[in-house]
């Protein structure tokens, strides 16, 4: 939370510093763009931080969990077995060495041969948020004040207000990359075969300390919003009463919505616009005290297709 604290100060001293340096060179800042630019203010939200945050992480530990059941049992063992034949190579034991490497590579190409998407496999999943507390007004500035320094050529000064710019759930899957495996070992075979034990221990050290990180950027607001909806769905389904807070929960929604399109991720999309509307269509049948279930189902279909094509989830 302090670091927090400190970036946004630091982020308010380069704006100040930045809209100081234009007013003094009589061009257009941020303070000149009209307010009808910026979107409306956030509404106060009547459901419990700590509740909608636990929500998100319970989607992505989801994920993870989804991940993590991929991991083939032939990844596991073509890592033992190249643990193994390491361990028996430093033990001196060659002619051992030299069969069980062998082994191995009929073994490798065997199973690349029966399933050439086996040439990545998938070894371990974990997750990090990095969270920029800010308004959409903040957002607005930033990002308008760091295009007028690019095109003053401060470069250094536009990269620094972007730097923190980002709210999201960062997924890294590791991944062991098997098509590299046969080769090293019989590279690792051929130095035994020449006496050249530490070589061939080098080569079978580099092959296992060799992994591949694919990261999945997941939005924080685009989650936050579609927890708001499923919370408002839940609500609205169980009482038609309660208007006042399924609104208050859609508004903070399109809200969340509007500060994903600003943070820029994704482009400009019609799909925001499509969200939005939906939002305000929804809000007039809970207004009516409507069934709104059929609603909030295509809602929530809506806003999953729209992460998933903006932000692939590429599960192996």
């Amino acid at each position: 939370m302090k670091n927090t604290v400190k970036r946004i100060l630091v982020l308010n001293i380069l704006l100040i510093s930045l809209f100081a340096c234009a007013q003094s060179k009589k061009v257009k800042t941020t303070e000149d763009v009209a307010l009808k630019e910026i979107p409306k203010k956030e509404t106060t939200l009547k459901m419990n931080k700590d509740t909608l945050d636990a929500k998100v992480i319970a989607d992505v530990e989801k994920e993870k969990i989804d991940r993590t059941a991929k991991l083939t049992k032939e990844a596991i063992a073509t890592i033992g077995e190249t643990e193994s034949l390491l361990n028996v190579v430093a033990k001196g034991k060659k002619q051992d060495a030299i069969k069980k490497g062998k082994v191995l590579i009929g073994k490798l190409e065997v199973l690349l041969a029966k399933d050439p998407s086996l040439a990545l496999l998938p070894v371990d999943v974990d997750y990090q948020k990095e969270e920029f507390v800010a308004d959409i007004k903040v957002v607005h500035k930033t990002t308008k004040a760091a295009k007028e320094a690019m095109n003053k050529g401060y470069y250094r000064t536009a990269s620094d207000l972007l730097k923190d710019l980002r709210s999201e759930m960062v997924i890294n899957t590791y991944f062991m990359p098997t098509d590299t495996y046969p080769k090293a070992i019989k590279e690792a075979v051929v130095l035994l075969e020449e006496d050249k034990i530490k070589d061939a221990k080098l080569i079978l050290q580099k092959v296992l300390g060799t992994v591949v990180i694919q990261k999945t950027i997941l939005p924080l607001p685009v989650l936050n919003a579609e927890q708001m909806i499923i919370e408002a769905a839940t609500i609205d389904a169980k009482d038609h009463e309660n208007v006042d807070k399924v609104t208050n929960l859609l508004n903070n929604a399109d809200y969340q919505l509007q500060l994903a399109e600003e943070l820029g991720y994704g482009k400009k999309d019609k799909d925001y616009a499509s969200l939005a509307e939906s939002i305000k269509n929804l809000k007039k049948s809970v207004a009516n005290k409507e069934n709104s279930e059929g609603k909030f189902e295509k809602l929530k279909d809506n806003i999953k297709k729209f992460q998933n094509r903006l932000f692939p989830k590429n599960n192996k």
